[in-house]
């Protein structure tokens, strides 16, 4: 396997290790399962239907008019990868699964902590499997925003390089579906906040993994050109930067303190906006997209979590949508012209604008489509009475930590109840010390075994005993401690009781004996 197709695979890895950065400890568990179970979906879709979709027009597409000036919407041969077992097939399905794994792994970001594992389901289908595979077929399968130069003399076509802009709008808009669709945040008065990070380790991995991947996606636009590849890298790196220390800057100015998730945030934006350009974007050019996504990773997730009040706690409209559309449409004013595409201000196109046409409409077509298709498949989804959110309880806040349970506590004698004894608490379990439990509580143990001596009589036992031993068990609570806390003074002086006598009635020096 080449390089630069294993390079594509660091891509979802960095936006998961991002994505968990900023997730509480609290809910981990869901974001690994719905994380896991997007990525297997959006597998199995793509191979069944979407690599089909996306590439399959080659053979047998759906479109309009005749060749050479054919407008292809979408594939039609290659159907769970019939025919598509030779090198150039494998190929573009190695180099296209990161971008469905890492649209997988946005989904599972974006809904994983409000949907049910259903609606979930449904909507990576609808994601990984339909939207993100005809956007492919579009600008990368010979479609329609590609044949925009040929067809419709619009420069050279819907031009992404590096194939992340066009991946981030479509995930970006069917984002903003979901969350235009579920209740927003309760407004409260006070002071906004940072977003938490609680992994700061985990932000920096995932900045940089994304920014390592972003040249393995380039070199299919050319791949008699290397330099293309290397082009992104450094314009990428040096936007990445930017980003970096924009970011940083606008928080140590207004906290004191630099936000290593909202830096790693936008730096991760930064690699999306310079997508669709890359090594043909002068470098003032790269500087101020650094500065745009710095001020988005900050200020615009300010304006869309408290002005919008959106929940897009993964921050996928700030980080995903506006730094990818941005980059889309500063290739159409700023390329310099290599390669055939040359921008509004390139000095070698004189002010033709056919190029930021093309890029305006790739970004109106791509992101009105995703956010129609999500919007639809929500209401469908309405329509069928299937229920889109888990319990509210449970979907805004986060369950408080397990405590462990207190199962007796034993309280020192009449004897030696005063303020010393009383901060000296012993606690034992039911295992360890079964003669402390009160007489009124029922005895536990004796319904499982009266459970299992039936299910042995009605031959049953055998099933029942390997479903009790697979069935999930709460957590059992932290062992108590074996020996009582100690106060900060000794109750017991030479082996004998300390007591303590009110003064003599005389007021005389008389003293206490131990």
């Amino acid at each position: 396997m080449e390089t630069d197709l294993v390079g594509g695979l660091l891509l979802p890895v960095g936006l998961w290790l991002l994505l968990s950065a900023g997730t509480p400890s609290q809910l981990h568990r869901r974001l690994a399962v719905t994380s896991l179970i997007a990525a297997a979906i959006a597998t199995l879709a793509f191979v069944a239907f979407g690599f089909a979709l996306a590439f399959g027009g080659q053979e047998l597409s759906l479109g309009v008019g005749a060749p050479p000036e054919r407008w292809i919407f979408a594939g039609l041969s290659g159907f769970f990868l019939d025919g598509a077992t030779n090198l150039e097939g494998l190929r573009a399905f190695v180099r296209c699964w990161p971008l469905i794994a890492a649209g997988a792994v946005l989904v599972a970001g974006a809904l994983g902590q409000q949907a049910r594992i259903l609606t979930l389901a449904v909507f990576t289908v609808v994601v990984a499997g339909v939207i993100l595979p005809l956007v492919m077929c579009w600008m990368w399968g010979g479609g329609w925003l590609y044949a925009l130069g040929a067809n419709a003399g619009l420069g050279r076509g819907a031009v992404d390089l590096g194939h992340l802009a066009a991946t981030g709008i479509a995930i970006g808009a069917a984002g903003i579906a979901w969350l235009d669709s579920i209740p927003r945040r309760e407004l409260t008065l006070h002071e906004p906040e940072l977003p938490a990070v609680h992994f700061p380790v985990r932000a920096v991995a995932g900045a940089l993994l994304v920014l390592a991947s972003a040249p393995a996606f380039a070199g299919a636009f050319a791949p008699e050109s290397p330099e293309l590849p290397m082009g992104q890298f450094v314009n990428s790196s040096v936007a990445v930067s930017i980003a970096i220390l924009t970011a940083g800057g606008y928080t140590i100015f207004t906290t004191r303190r630099p936000d290593v998730l909202s830096a790693s945030r936008a730096a991760a934006a930064a690699v999306l906006a310079t997508s669709s350009g890359g090594a043909l974007l002068p470098m003032p050019v790269i500087a101020v997209l650094g500065i745009i996504c710095g001020l988005l990773a900050t200020i615009g997730y300010y304006a869309v979590n408290e002005q919008l009040r959106w929940r897009d706690d993964s921050a996928i409209v700030t980080s995903v949508f506006a730094p990818a559309a941005v980059g889309l449409l500063a290739t159409g004013i700023f390329a310099n012209g290599a390669f055939g595409v040359a921008g509004l201000l390139s000095q070698s196109a004189e002010l033709a604008a056919g190029q930021l046409f093309a890029q305006a409409i790739g970004l109106v077509a791509i992101a009105l489509f995703a956010m129609g298709t999500s919007k639809a498949a929500l209401e469908l989804m309405r329509r069928a009475r299937v229920s889109l959110l888990i319990p509210a309880e449970t979907a805004y806040s986060q369950p408080p930590m397990p405590q462990p349970t207190l199962s007796s506590v034993v309280v020192a004698s009449s004897e030696f109840a005063d303020a010393a004894q009383a901060m000296s608490l012993a606690y034992a379990s039911v295992s360890e010390a079964p003669d402390l439990v009160p007489a009124d509580q029922p005895a536990m143990e004796a319904e499982p075994a009266a459970t299992e001596a039936v299910a042995s009589a009605t031959g049953e036992g055998n099933a029942r005993r390997w479903l009790i031993r697979f069935r999930r068990r709460n957590e059992t609570p932290p062992p108590a401690p074996k020996q009582p806390r100690k106060v900060a003074y000794p109750y017991r002086v030479g082996g004998r009781p300390l007591s303590i006598r009110p003064p003599a009635a005389g007021g005389g020096d008389a003293q206490d004996e131990a």
